[in-house]
């Protein structure tokens, strides 16, 4: 891939997603790592296989310190809502919400994508409702939010 651009390639396998590096990738606490990009994927994927239609979109916030995942379906039929990771008092806390709902706490990520992945039940053969070709449409073109000054 060339150096000018802003994709970043996904570490994939034939099956599905790789096993993640035993380093985490984030920079700041508030960012996804890499293992929670790789749960965000199938959770991603299932929500899909589930409420066909159904998309995603991701945003970084610098100036607010979080990060979220945002799922939601036009036709309707599948529920809005959101994950996201904000850095509250320097430790980074996971809020999950719908679409009438405001934010609330949950202790980890898993408590949200692996619950719907179960209820859900796809195949155990990933490779016919896994999508890390979707997942990375939403992670590229994330929205990244930085410092900037109001004249």
């Amino acid at each position: 891939m060339s150096k000018q651009t802003n994709v970043v390639p996904f570490p994939l396998t034939v099956k599905g997603v790789r096993a993640m590096a035993e380093k985490e990738r984030s920079p700041t606490s508030y960012e996804f790592t890499d293992r929670e990009l790789a749960a965000l994927c199938r959770w991603f994927s299932a929500m899909k296989y589930a409420f066909p239609g159904t998309e995603g979109v991701m945003m970084v916030n610098h100036q607010e310190s979080y990060s979220a995942v945002g799922l939601y379906n036009r036709a309707g039929g599948a529920p809005n809502c959101l994950v996201a990771k904000h850095e509250v008092s320097g430790s980074p806390q996971f809020f999950w919400s719908t679409e009438f709902d405001s934010p609330r706490l949950i202790n980890d990520l898993s408590e949200i994508t692996d619950a719907h992945i179960r209820a859900i039940r796809p195949p155990r053969n990933e490779e016919g409702w896994l999508d890390p070709t979707g997942w990375m449409g939403v992670y590229s073109s994330r929205l990244i939010a930085t410092q900037f000054h109001l004249v």
